[in-house]
C-alpha cells in the first residue's frame, strides 16, 4: 500500500512540475542561456527529473537513474561552465514575478534583498579558488568562501533571483588553484566576478536581475559600520 501512495505521490509531482514548465516557458528560457547541445538529451529532461528528486527528498547520488540517461550526465550538465547559470535564475524569477502579479496589491513595496553567507570548507585543499575568508561570527578566518545571494520580495512572497560564489581578490589570502582565465567565456567571467570586492559583484547581480526582467524599487541589504 506504502509503494501505491509513493506511486500516485511522484506522479503528482511530476504533472506539477509540467504544468510549471509550461506556464513559464522553460523550453524558451533555455535557449537563451547559452546552453551547448553536447547531448542528445534534451536539458528540460534533466531539470524535471532534478525536481522530482528534490520533491521526493531524495539526493542527487542515491536516487536512481532515469531510462534515458544517467545520474552521470546530470552531474556533468550541472558543472558545464559554457552555460550561464545566473541569467537561468533571473528569467525563471521574471516569468514566476509575471504569473504572480495580478495577485499582489499595488500599495506592495517590491524590493531585490542582498545577503552574503559563509561557505565553510575546513577540509578542501585544492578547491578551485578556495581562499581565507573571515568569519564575522567567530573573528577568525576559515577556508571556504562567501556565498553572496540575491532575493526579491513584495514583504509576502520571497523568491531567488541570483547568487555568486566569492572568493579572495587578495593573492595571500588565495588558497585554491585557478584554472586558465579567458574573459571571453563565461566561465572566465565567473571566475573574475569571484574575485572583485563583495560590494562590486552585488551591484554586478542587481544589474543582471533588473536587465532580465525583475522589477523592483529598493534594494535592501544589512550593513555594519
Amino acid at each position: 500500500m506504502n509503494s501505491i501512495k509513493q506511486s500516485q505521490s511522484n506522479d503528482e509531482a511530476q504533472f506539477l512540475i509540467r504544468t510549471f514548465f509550461k506556464q513559464i516557458g522553460l523550453g524558451k528560457i533555455i535557449h537563451q542561456i547559452n546552453f551547448k547541445r553536447h547531448t542528445p538529451i534534451s536539458p528540460l529532461m534533466m531539470i524535471k527529473w532534478l525536481m522530482t528528486t528534490i520533491f521526493a527528498r531524495k539526493s542527487l547520488y542515491r536516487e536512481q537513474s532515469d531510462a534515458n540517461f544517467t545520474t552521470r550526465t546530470v552531474r556533468n550538465f550541472l558543472n558545464d561552465g559554457r552555460t550561464n547559470w545566473q541569467k537561468l535564475t533571473c528569467l525563471l524569477t521574471s516569468q514566476v514575478i509575471k504569473a504572480l502579479r495580478p495577485f499582489i496589491d499595488s500599495r506592495r513595496r517590491l524590493a531585490l534583498i542582498i545577503d552574503d553567507s559563509l561557505f565553510a570548507r575546513p577540509y578542501a585543499k585544492k578547491t578551485e579558488l578556495l581562499a581565507r575568508v573571515y568569519d564575522h561570527n567567530k573573528g577568525v578566518y576559515v577556508r571556504g568562501y562567501r556565498a553572496l545571494t540575491l532575493g526579491w520580495s513584495n514583504a509576502n512572497t520571497f523568491l531567488p533571483v541570483n547568487f555568486a560564489l566569492m572568493s579572495s581578490g587578495k593573492a595571500e589570502n588565495q588558497l585554491g588553484p585557478c584554472l586558465k582565465n579567458d574573459q571571453r567565456t563565461l566561465a572566465g567571467q565567473r571566475r573574475n566576478q569571484a574575485r572583485t570586492k563583495m560590494n562590486e559583484a552585488a551591484v554586478d547581480l542587481v544589474s543582471q536581475a533588473l536587465q532580465n526582467g525583475v522589477p523592483a524599487q529598493y534594494v535592501l541589504f544589512d550593513w555594519s559600520p
